[in-house]
């Protein structure tokens, strides 16, 4: 099978040759793996990339929540960019007023966004203190006719019939954590119990704009894209950050219409959510979800033989490899033991893609990534 046609068909849950295998990590470790495998110039991953998932015995890149990190679009935008002290956060946030503050993590000489600070929203009371059309009016920012992709500079038609890339799209359209971040996370998780006019206000104006938002790409993309990822962190290590009734009433609604539309164009929907789920994946998996994304193993009650007996039959997996403990902390032994235990739950019948489930911290030994890719094709 080809790298493409092994991924769609452990997305449908059918027969595969192999475990499928995308791989994921900070920048850091990054170079150090490419430093391993001798690259030249080890900081330039839109370049190397093909070489070294050859090295690595990978399948894809992927992002956060895309399954192919390098053939991602989103549209070009045209409105202002961030002021010092402000930052573009490398998610488009700051194109609907969310704002991002550097950081570094000096151990390792790594900067990242500090997204969500000073959120535009934070003195609300009430729906009128929102402006009208506050983040629909932000839509014709955006020129969708042009969608770009930032890493490698290319067209859709350049990529879209390579055995090796997979368009993917989706971007703008965490719910939860828009809102979150457009209101302050302590603020809008007490309005959750306080302020219900103001929750359905504030997600009902989210909900408008994702929605017009993905309809605008879709239009002009969705003949071309297979895969569009989305991601949002409703829940902690030991549960959801909120009732499961309050999503189910304010979220999952605009979440299927979202799913609905991606499928009327027959893309492949992936969810991407931190910690302990239970209480609101089968929400989403009856809305239409094809993967759940991330698997955090280390997360209660998420072992991998539950996830499995749960919800094996009715979605596929991304993930599952957990970055915490498990490869940061274990020798390769036990990170070979743990992926023949995965092979010995899937086998050949589809429905798990292994990964590690979010980007691998900056001291993960370089053998245990290795040890990964190994195993799999044992």
């Amino acid at each position: 099978m080809t790298k493409k046609e092994r991924m769609f068909a452990a997305i449908q849950r059918k027969q595969v040759d192999r475990i499928p295998t995308t791989f994921r990590a900070s920048k850091y470790l990054t170079i150090q793996l490419m430093k391993h495998f001798g690259f030249e110039n080890p900081e330039n991953f839109s370049k190397n990339r093909k070489a070294f998932l050859k090295k690595l015995k990978a399948d894809f890149w992927a992002s956060g929540t895309k399954i192919d990190k390098f053939s991602t679009f989103v549209p070009e935008f045209h409105g202002p960019r961030p002021e010092s002290p402000y930052v573009d956060d490398g998610t488009h946030f700051y194109t609907i007023g969310i704002r991002a503050k550097p950081g570094n993590m000096e151990s390792y000489d790594i900067d990242y966004p500090n997204v969500g600070v000073d959120p535009p929203y934070a003195n609300a009371n009430s729906p009128s203190d929102l402006p009208k059309g506050f983040l629909t009016s932000k839509l014709e920012l955006f020129d969708f006719t042009q969608m770009k992709n930032r890493y490698r500079q290319l067209n859709v038609e350049e990529i879209r019939n390579s055995d090796e890339d997979v368009v993917c799209i989706g971007t703008l359209s965490s719910l939860f954590m828009m809102c979150c971040y457009l209101r302050g996370m302590e603020n809008y998780l007490a309005d959750l119990v306080f302020n219900q006019k103001l929750v359905e206000h504030l997600v009902g104006e989210v909900g408008e704009f994702c929605l017009e938002f993905n309809k605008r790409e879709l239009e002009v993309i969705g003949k071309d894209a297979l895969y569009y990822g989305t991601w949002d962190d409703v829940a902690g290590q030991n549960g959801m950050m909120f009732s499961p009734r309050q999503f189910k009433k304010y979220f999952l609604p605009i979440y299927r219409k979202l799913i609905a539309q991606n499928k009327a164009h027959d893309l492949f929907f992936g969810w991407h959510c931190c910690g302990s789920i239970h209480e609101v994946l089968p929400f989403m998996i009856d809305a239409g979800i094809d993967v759940f994304d991330v698997v955090q193993t280390s997360a209660k009650d998420m072992e991998i033989e539950r996830v499995y007996r749960l919800y094996g039959k009715d979605v596929s997996f991304h993930g599952a490899l957990d970055v915490q403990k498990l490869l940061v902390e274990k020798p390769a032994g036990e990170v070979r033991e743990y992926i023949k235990k995965v092979k010995d739950l899937w086998g050949n019948r589809g429905g798990m893609i292994l990964s590690p489930s979010h980007e691998t911290l900056p001291d993960t030994p370089i053998e245990n990534i290795i040890t990964i890719y190994e195993t799999i094709l044992e």
